[in-house]
């Protein structure tokens, strides 16, 4: 005769509601818009006590932003343990645009096959914000929101994963260009804009390979700010 385990009575465990944003999640946002918008520059250390002391919160709070950010790849830390605001050079930049490719290339022609009106109405609504919005840095991460929706649409949650760990590199890397060649951003707006709808159109015929080709020609465009990356720093060399 099979007899049945007893089941153990279920431990009441203690509990808590969580909050809607932990005090660590506020400083880690905040840091984080500060480093994206150029308020904290590159090289920047970031001091625990005075951080600290303008938010008013403790260092132990400063620390564990910090870290996350670090994870992130917005922060490093030198051998002494000070954190400084990334400085990402041009092998970085190169590495960003390669993986962006790459994972938006597999993503488009995923997404293309399994898009719904609800992703469709979506990246409709974030064109529409686009054409509406002259902020450098509003701009950029509508950009990035935008990638972000296909990303998604691609089902694949492997991919989101990746996407995940790419994502605070890229936005660092485009505000800050976007930042250094503010005169030929200025048509932005009007490129991402008209760029975002052809991409848009592509998606829409449902064809891997017609999306993939427009997702190619879209990204390419990413080696124009790589060449004017590497003509910057070669004038700051001499």
């Amino acid at each position: 005769m099979n007899i049945k385990p007893a089941v153990k009575p279920k431990t009441k465990v203690p509990f808590r509601k969580i909050q809607k944003q932990s005090v660590t999640e506020d400083v880690e946002s905040q840091l984080r818009d500060a480093i994206l918008s150029g308020a904290l520059a590159p090289g920047e250390s970031l001091a625990e006590a005075r951080l600290g002391a303008e938010l008013g919160v403790s260092r132990a709070s400063i620390r564990q932003a910090k870290f996350q950010l670090m994870n992130e790849g917005l922060l490093e830390f030198d051998d002494r343990g000070t954190a400084t605001v990334r400085d990402l050079t041009l092998s970085d930049a190169h590495e960003i645009v390669e993986f962006r490719q790459v994972l938006e290339l597999a993503a488009i022609r995923l997404a293309c096959t399994r898009l719904t009106e609800e992703t469709v109405k979506a990246l409709e609504e974030n064109i529409r914000q686009t054409e509406r919005e002259s902020n450098l840095l509003k701009l950029t991460f509508l950009d990035i929101a935008f990638h972000e929706a296909i990303i998604h649409a691609s089902g694949n949650s492997r991919l989101v994963a990746a996407w995940r760990v790419l994502r605070p590199q890229l936005e660092l890397w485009l505000a800050g260009v976007h930042r250094r060649h503010s005169v030929v951003t200025a048509r932005t707006c009007e490129e991402t804009v008209a760029s975002h709808k052809l991409l848009l159109k592509a998606l829409k015929t449902g064809d891997p390979d017609v999306a993939g080709q427009a997702m190619s020609e879209h990204t390419s465009s990413l080696q124009n700010w790589l060449s004017l990356e590497a003509e910057a720093e070669q004038e700051t060399a001499v």
